[in-house]
């Protein structure tokens, strides 16, 4: 299979055939010798889309922890 190499304003552009089934649509490119390799990018997954993060107690989780509680006072500082 030959494609042709075309300019494209500043860019130069490989067409893919219709008979090989690219996946994604974007790709990192890597010169390796005289061969260029294309390789699809995974597609990056949105951690606060998950049922975890959709149900998560931000509330109850800063009451649970011993790090935010009420802090004494030391000195003359004036807590509110």
């Amino acid at each position: 299979m030959t494609v042709k190499l075309r300019q494209t304003g500043n860019s130069r552009t490989l067409t893919v055939p219709s008979g090989i089934k690219a996946t994604g649509e974007e790709y990192t490119v890597k010169n390796v010798g005289k061969t260029i390799v294309f390789t699809p990018v995974a597609k990056r997954k949105n951690i606060f889309a998950t049922k975890d993060w959709k149900e998560y107690d931000y509330q109850k989780d800063i009451e649970n922890d011993p790090a935010l509680q009420p802090v004494k006072q030391v000195g003359r500082e004036v807590i509110d």
